[in-house]
């Protein structure tokens, strides 16, 4: 017997999910235009398609059809959730992974905490739960946010950014002795951010100063964690006991051997997950071949 396994969504599969369920939030606030002005009129300029069909206490049966007709293009918060997803993520070109700024922050935190999460007929919106891509991608975005900015950290945002479940990141915060915070329950980005690096589905989140458009996501990756832990190239290459050579020409963007033992010597003496790291930085090599 063969034994079927699901491989995990792309990141643009996230994303066009993501947006998808942006329409039925967006006919969410429709409705709520219908009922607090009562002018069905308002509500389809808002949207941009004839809420014939609709009524408080009623949806069509093909709503999934209704909604593709949603224009997407002409809600600005469109775009700031795909450079949530991106950033959210770290997918994407370098520029990409950086787009995600303080506006959005703050935009999109108040769409969280109160755009509907009910629409016509009661129906719930993908906001009310919690394991939809959009509420996912809107927390993870935000949740890197607070990182970036020394917050506290949930442990559902902790559990966002490792990739692994709740009850495990209790586990593994216990098994460290690192003792939480307050209700919620919350992790000081002190010493939330090194617990972090240590997972293996943690992406750090790379920045762009003094870098271009051209740059690596993987040179800004090692860039960003020299700055973070205040190492030069050459205190980097003593410690991971790697060729000096190899490494300048690494961070300067130019070709390198794919060396899987000096890039897991290098994760390691970074202090981040040896295999996680490798095999971004083997994909990134090959890519760029």
């Amino acid at each position: 017997m063969s034994r079927r396994t699901t491989s995990a969504p792309t990141a643009d599969e996230i994303m066009g999910e993501a947006l998808n369920e942006l329409r039925g939030v967006l006919l969410g606030i429709a409705c709520q235009i219908v009922v607090t002005s009562g002018d069905d009129e308002q509500a389809e300029a808002f949207l941009g398609i004839s809420l014939e069909e609709f009524s408080l206490g009623s949806m069509p049966g093909d709503i999934d059809t209704h909604l593709r007709h949603i224009d997407l293009s002409r809600f600005w918060i469109a775009s700031q959730i795909e450079r949530a997803c991106a950033f959210a993520l770290q997918t994407g070109s370098a520029a990409e992974r950086a787009a995600f700024d303080e506006d959005d922050w703050n935009d999109l935190e108040i769409f969280l905490d109160g755009a509907p999460r009910t629409s016509f007929a009661g129906e719930q919106t993908a906001l009310s739960y919690e394991d939809s891509a959009l509420r996912r991608t809107l927390e993870m975005a935000l949740a890197r946010m607070n990182l970036m900015h020394g917050f506290a950290l949930t442990i559902r945002e902790l559990s966002l950014l490792a990739g692994i479940g709740e009850t495990a990141v209790r586990t593994s915060l216990s098994a460290d002795g690192i003792k939480t915070e307050g209700k919620p329950a919350r992790v000081s980005a002190e010493l939330a951010e090194p617990w972090l690096r240590r997972r293996r589905g943690f992406v750090p989140t790379l920045h762009l100063e003094g870098a271009t458009e051209a740059t690596s996501p993987l040179v800004l990756e090692l860039r960003t964690l020299l700055a973070e832990r205040q190492l030069e190239i050459e205190d980097l290459v003593a410690k991971a006991e790697i060729d000096a050579t190899w490494l300048t020409e690494l961070l300067s963007g130019k070709p390198v051997a794919c060396d899987v033992e000096r890039l897991y010597r290098l994760a390691s003496a970074l202090g981040i997950d040896p295999a996680a790291f490798a095999g971004r930085a083997v994909e990134a090599l090959l890519r760029e071949r």
